[in-house]
C-alpha cells in the first residue's frame, strides 16, 4: 500500500478526489487507492473486497463514491482544530469525507493485518447499487457473515440499530461494541442510536444478523460545507486497530421479519410493490429519510412543482442514494 495513505495527509489526499458513481474519477480512484492493495479482489458490478484471517465472521463496509456534480481534484484544507473542509466549497461540491473517512480507516486497517471482510462498495450514494448487487447476485459471499459494520455515519457518538424503517442490529450488539470502543479511547461517547436512514450494510439485514452503521465524525454530508473532525477520524481508526470483535453478542435473526421494519413492507428481498403508498403510511419516516439525505424543503416543494409541470412518474435523481 502506498506509505502516504497511513497517516492524516493520506486522509486529506482521499478527500481531494470529488468521485460521483461510475464518472472516470472514481475508477481512476479505484485503481490508484485499491487495486494497488496486495490481495484486493473486483466482483462483477466493481466492488472491491479483500479477506483477511480464515473465514472472518465480521465485514468491514464503506463506499467509494462521494455527492459531486462533477469528477475532478479539489482543494481541502484542515483548520487548527483539525477540521478539515473544502478551501473554495460550491453547490455541487462535497468534502467527500462521506465515505472518505470509511475507505481511510479500512485501509489502514488492512494495513496493519486486522482480520475481517473489507468491501468496498460502488454506487451507496446512488441507492446503494453495489451492495444490492451482492445481496441479488451473490447472497453466498456472506454466508460467514455474522456482522456488517459500516464507516458511514454523520457524528461522533452513533452505533445504528435501525436503518430504513427496521431494526437491522440488536441492542446487545450495538451496546457491546459501543462499550468496547468507549474502553480504547475515553473520549468516545459511543452509544446504539435508532435513527439511522441508510447505508450499504442495510441491503444485508434480511441475510447478516447484525447490520450497523458507526459514527467516523463528518457533518453536513452531500453539500459544499461538509466537514470532518479528522482528529476523531485518527482515534477511532487507533481504536480498531486495538478492537476485538469476536466477543461481541450475535442476537438478531436476520430471517425473522420484524412488524415495522422496510423487509415487511418491501416484502424482502424484493421492492415495494407501491412506493407511494408507503410513504402515504409513514409520512413522518419519508420527511426523516429526505431530511437526512439533504433534502431541503425548498428542493422537495421545487421538486414536486417541476414533477406536476411535467408529469415526471419517477423521483428526481438528487433523491437518490
Amino acid at each position: 500500500m502506498n506509505h502516504v495513505l497511513m497517516g492524516r495527509q493520506g486522509l486529506l489526499e482521499i478527500l481531494s478526489w470529488a468521485r460521483p458513481h461510475d464518472s472516470s474519477i472514481e475508477r481512476a480512484f479505484c485503481r490508484e487507492f485499491l487495486d494497488s492493495v496486495p490481495g484486493m479482489n473486483a466482483d462483477g458490478f466493481g466492488n472491491r473486497w479483500l479477506a483477511i484471517g480464515d473465514k472472518p465472521r465480521v465485514m468491514w463496509s464503506c463506499h467509494v463514491d462521494t455527492v459531486a456534480a462533477r469528477s475532478g481534484p479539489q482543494e481541502v484544507l484542515v483548520d487548527k482544530q483539525g477540521i478539515a473542509r473544502l478551501r473554495n466549497g460550491k453547490p455541487g461540491m462535497s468534502l467527500g469525507a462521506d465515505d472518505g473517512a470509511g475507505i481511510w480507516i479500512m485501509l489502514g486497517m488492512i494495513a496493519a493485518g486486522r482480520p475481517g471482510l473489507y468491501v468496498f462498495h460502488r454506487g451507496e450514494e446512488e441507492g446503494c447499487l453495489g451492495s444490492a448487487w451482492i445481496r441479488r447476485s451473490n447472497p453466498g459471499f456472506l454466508r460467514d457473515i455474522d456482522a456488517a459494520i459500516a464507516f458511514d455515519r454523520a457524528g461522533f457518538s452513533d452505533v445504528i440499530t435501525h436503518q430504513a424503517f427496521g431494526r437491522t442490529c440488536s441492542d446487545a450488539f450495538a451496546l457491546g461494541f459501543a462499550a468496547s470502543l468507549n474502553s480504547l479511547d475515553k473520549g468516545f461517547k459511543y452509544r446504539p442510536d435508532n435513527t439511522g436512514v441508510f447505508t450499504d450494510t442495510n441491503e444485508y439485514a434480511g441475510i447478516v444478523a447484525e447490520c450497523t452503521n458507526l459514527s467516523v465524525g463528518y457533518h453536513g454530508q452531500h453539500g459544499p460545507r461538509e466537514t470532518l473532525d479528522v482528529g476523531h477520524c485518527e482515534k477511532l481508526l487507533a481504536a480498531m486497530l486495538a478492537f476485538d470483535a469476536a466477543g461481541l453478542p450475535i442476537a438478531r435473526d436476520p430471517v425473522s421479519c420484524i412488524g415495522d421494519s422496510w423487509e415487511c413492507l418491501s416484502g424482502y428481498p424484493g421492492e415495494l410493490e407501491d412506493f407511494a403508498d408507503a410513504v402515504a403510511r409513514s409520512p413522518m419516516a419519508a420527511a426523516r429519510v429526505l431530511m437526512e439525505c439533504g433534502i431541503t424543503l425548498d428542493d422537495f416543494e421545487f421538486a414536486m412543482w417541476e414533477a406536476d409541470r411535467s408529469s415526471a412518474t419517477e423521483h428526481p435523481s438528487w433523491i437518490a442514494r
